[in-house]
């Protein structure tokens, strides 16, 4: 019935031969933009694999573009532009509404995950039994979110961060955004100047600059919160990532953190401490969470699980010490809760069951191969013009190139090659690191099987030719 045929004598994943076959179609325009793809059980059934082997395939086609979902329709593949440049439309000097913004092929700058590192069928079972209790979801509704999920959270990070958290002290959101969203309405009166770590997350920095604080950044100095420059800034509000500094990958020491929390006990401060990558520490065990160590009320904590779970759930959370919470309490009528229950009640069901220890554990082993794996081909392809730091936690690999082009120039050459790569320049507050060619390389959302080749589109895009 169809022509996809799957090869059993060759190494390649089942998945990834049906994602290629597919993607190789739509490219060649052999399957043209709105024609249906066979339903998951047709096709497995057609090829002889699993549905799982088969949903996978289709899930990777889909977070790169190839095919789309209408409602609860079969995929159908999707518009890739013209096949030629040029068109009546465009000599005519008109712009074609329809056409998208060219997907990059590799993309470096994402950390979102792979779908060849979910256990997707597990998760389905969850979300099976959830759907098939609509008299639990309709229970389930709360602004600070399921009742289930705080509660599984509150062990959930005891356990693995070490953080104290009763379940009415935590919020969820649909994403850390949403959250700091939340946060800034709490603190904006009280706390109108907020210093961030410099080089920082710029999402976090712009969110707070556009609710109208004053931002103070605070220079990261060999990956260490320059305390002297905190002291003189007169703030009382500091937003720090310490257990993985973002973007640096440094991880505040014992001592530095006492330190942190001397001041805010002794300004009448806050500490906002974004636990970022937290699960994924490659050697030893996870850093406690600062909160871990508050015994004043000092600290909000916030966590998402972006980065262990699939780019379609976007869940995070928020524990708020109880002065903070009183205020939320106050204000609540101001706030509506944003992320999908029946998500909620899944990822409760996933962690009530240990299933997302489970899948943590074996992230952390293939993330750390995978890891290792980039820092081989990115010493193989560049030599003495490269140097990579250790990936010991997180999903980005930090490197410094030596060229004789500047940072944006070789952001411009890798995108020609089809790669996003991420300046370590964009996460600066003040300006001054303009010709450092450092850059943060992600390996989590391409396939393994597709990483040396996208780490030669790298090469062809930034080795320097002799003569």
């Amino acid at each position: 019935m169809y022509m996809l045929q799957i090869n059993k004598g060759v190494k390649t994943p089942y998945y990834v031969q049906i994602y290629e076959y597919y993607r190789h179609e739509i490219e060649a325009r052999r399957m043209v933009a709105g024609m249906r793809l066979p339903s998951v059980r047709e096709l497995a059934q057609s090829v002889n694999v699993s549905k799982m082997t088969v949903e996978k395939a289709y899930y990777q086609l889909a977070s790169e573009g190839y095919i789309i979902r209408r409602n609860k329709a079969r995929y159908e593949a999707a518009f890739l532009g013209p096949i030629e440049e040029k068109s009546h439309t465009a000599a005519a000097g008109l712009t074609p509404r329809s056409i998208p913004k060219p997907a990059y092929l590799y993309d470096f700058g994402s950390g979102d995950m792979d779908m060849e590192h979910f256990p997707l069928d597990i998760w389905r079972k969850h979300m099976n039994r959830v759907l098939s209790e609509p008299s639990y979801l309709t229970a389930s509704n709360d602004e600070q979110g399921v009742p289930d999920l705080r509660e599984a959270l509150s062990h959930y990070v005891y356990e693995t961060r070490g953080v104290h958290a009763k379940a009415e002290n935590i919020i969820i959101g649909a994403g850390t955004a949403a959250l700091l969203g939340v946060l800034t309405t709490l603190l904006r009166d009280t706390w109108p100047r907020i210093a961030v770590e410099d080089p920082g997350f710029r999402l976090g920095r712009e969110i707070f600059r556009n609710m109208g604080f004053a931002i103070e950044p605070i220079s990261i100095q060999n990956g260490m919160l320059d305390m002297n420059r905190l002291h003189e800034s007169q703030v009382r509000l500091v937003y720090v990532s310490p257990s993985h500094q973002f973007p640096t990958g440094t991880v505040m020491p014992i001592g530095m953190r006492y330190q942190l929390l001397q001041w805010a006990e002794k300004c009448s401060g806050l500490i906002i401490e974004d636990d970022y990558d937290s699960e994924l520490r490659y050697y030893g065990r996870p850093i406690p969470a600062l909160q871990g160590l508050d015994t004043a009320g000092q600290v909000v904590y916030m966590g998402a699980l972006s980065k262990v779970l699939p780019f379609f759930v976007r869940l995070s959370y928020m524990v708020l010490p109880p002065r903070l919470m009183d205020l939320y309490n106050q204000k609540r009528s101001l706030f509506r809760q944003g992320a999908s229950i029946p998500e909620q009640c899944v990822l409760a069901a996933y962690i009530q069951s240990g299933d997302l220890a489970r899948h943590v554990r074996r992230l952390r082993k293939d993330y750390q191969e995978k890891g290792l794996l980039m820092e081989r081909l990115l010493q193989e392809a560049f030599g003495s013009q490269i140097t990579v730091s250790r990936i010991t936690s997180g999903v980005y690999c930090h490197i410094a190139l030596r060229s004789s082009y500047s940072a944006q120039e070789l952001c411009s050459k890798a995108e020609k090659e089809g790669c996003r790569v991420l300046t370590m320049q964009s996460f600066y507050e003040q300006p001054g690191q303009d010709e450092q060619k450092e850059f943060l390389l992600s390996f989590s959302k391409i396939p393994s099987y597709k990483l040396k080749q996208a780490v030669m589109a790298l090469q062809r895009a930034w080795l320097e030719k002799e003569g």
